[in-house]
């Protein structure tokens, strides 16, 4: 019995031993197997770096600081360091394959590159791969990435071609989304390799070639004259509101337009000669009224009274003088009444009140529109001689020291929308009423009750309407 046990503890022993063995030995060989066989990643980084060791513009593995070690003293000193100093050591040559053991604080000198056994290998269990870029029918890059793999982006570009069409996917051959116009902005939210994700200032998403896109404003060559329809504007050097001002322009000033980007920005020369570039806005293709001269009213000639008597001519002659002095003063004073009461009344029928601001609110606004009331319609006006739906919005809220753009689909972006329950006076209700696509195509400011003020093309003047006028996209709210 007691022998039975003997034998069973001994298997018991046994296993134990053979289990802890299996366990402790691959982490003993650890160490060995990084020494005699080399990972496939580091095979790999090493067969890159003989393919491409020319290469100028690949990430250094070791700093500067590093490689700069001063190797005829056999030691370096890192720089950001005073009491740091390393010992270089040489490995034997003849010991290919054994471990160096370096003790705290030294290197080693000799790399890879110096191994006559890396040098003779051709890496043949390293798989490889070569990528080709393909070409459409078109002549066209077909794009490698698949569109989740994008990487994220939010930069606002600017189409630098002509007829750029806009895709669903990154293929030329997939849906047409939408055409963009040379040098309209868009914002780019995703970038492949040869195609990117974008969205247009109406909110359509789509694809388009990364060689169609540009960081710089792209300027359409236009043959153009306008004028100045502000009292002051900038000449800028450069079509950015940060640049330098060359001069500042009067109201008036004729322009030649030799270019335009985005709609926003001109490119032109002054009469003067001066080139540079301003803002659209603040000009108008409409020549300036030519002023008339106003003619001089001539005076009539007074008659003079006819004397009762020559007997009388004493009496006459007083009553005479004192009944054209009479006449004539009376005459004048009734003639000065009545052209002073006719030119005052002339005066009021035309006369500008100006509006009543409270401060930069709602109130102020309408109460601006209200003072335009009757004011022609003016495609690309903004002032008081000329407005069009979205230059009305632009001249009331630039009375306020707020700048808008002027066209209706951007003032669909501007300020914050609010709900129709939460609309108040002020607010810029935008409209689509042409053509049912859902593009704004006109604006209208909300005075309250249902109503609105805004310039109406069929009407041909500023007026009043009715909020439900037409198919709502949004409500913009520009003070909050």
């Amino acid at each position: 019995m007691r022998q039975r046990r003997r034998v069973r503890n001994s298997k018991l022993a046994a296993m134990a031993i053979a289990m802890s063995a299996i366990v402790t030995l691959p982490v003993l060989l650890v160490p060995i197997g990084l020494r005699k066989g080399t990972p496939a990643g580091v095979r790999v980084a090493r067969a890159y770096a003989d393919l491409y060791s020319e290469n100028d513009d690949a990430t250094p593995l070791v700093e500067e600081w590093a490689i700069s070690a001063k190797k005829e003293e056999g030691a370096f000193t890192d720089p950001d360091d005073e009491d740091f100093t390393t010992n270089a050591v040489t490995p034997d040559q003849g010991s290919s394959g054994e471990p160096v053991r370096l003790k705290e604080g030294e290197t080693i000198t000799s790399s890879y590159e110096n191994d006559p056994e890396h040098e003779e290998k051709k890496y043949d269990s390293v798989l490889t791969a070569q990528i080709e870029q393909v070409y459409d029918s078109a002549d066209l890059p077909v794009e490698i990435l698949d569109p989740s793999t994008f990487t994220p982006t939010d930069e606002d570009m600017y189409i630098s071609t002509n007829k750029t069409i806009l895709k669903e996917l990154p293929d030329m051959d997939s849906t047409t989304v939408a055409d963009i116009d040379r040098s309209a902005m868009v914002t780019r939210i995703a970038r492949g390799s040869t195609w990117s994700l974008v969205r247009t200032k109406d909110g359509v998403k789509g694809y388009v070639l990364n060689k169609s896109l540009s960081w710089d404003l792209v300027f359409n060559d236009i043959d153009r004259t306008v004028w100045v329809n502000a009292s002051e504007l900038k000449l800028r050097s450069e079509a950015s509101t940060d640049s330098k001002v060359i001069k500042t322009l009067k109201r008036y000033t004729k322009l030649h337009c030799t270019g335009v980007a985005n709609n926003e920005w001109y490119r032109v020369t002054t009469p003067d000669g001066e080139e540079g570039y301003v803002y659209v806005s603040y000009t108008t293709t409409k020549a300036p009224p030519t002023p008339t001269s106003t003619p001089t009213p001539t005076p009539k000639p007074t008659e003079k009274p006819k004397s009762s008597s020559s007997g009388s001519s004493s009496e006459g002659s007083g009553s005479s003088k004192s009944s054209e002095s009479s006449g004539s003063s009376s005459g004048s004073r009734k003639e000065e009444k009545s052209g002073s009461s006719s030119g005052s009344g002339s005066g009021s029928s035309g006369e500008y009140v100006p509006p009543k601001i409270s401060g930069k609110n709602g109130e102020s606004v309408i109460s601006i529109a209200k003072s335009m009331l009757g004011v022609k319609y003016d495609w690309c006006g903004e002032s008081r001689s000329g407005v069009d739906c979205s230059g009305l919005c632009v001249y009331c809220y630039r009375q306020l020291n707020v700048e808008l753009t002027h066209q209706s689909d951007s003032i669909r972006y501007q300020g914050t929308e609010v709900s129709r329950e939460d609309i108040r006076v002020g607010d810029i209700i935008v409209y689509d009423l042409k053509y049912s696509d859902g593009k704004a195509d006109h604006v209208a400011l909300y005075a309250g009750d249902g109503q609105v003020i805004h310039a109406s093309y069929r009407k041909g003047q500023v007026v009043w309407g009715n909020m439900d006028m037409g198919t709502i996209l949004t409500i913009r709210r520009i003070f909050t």
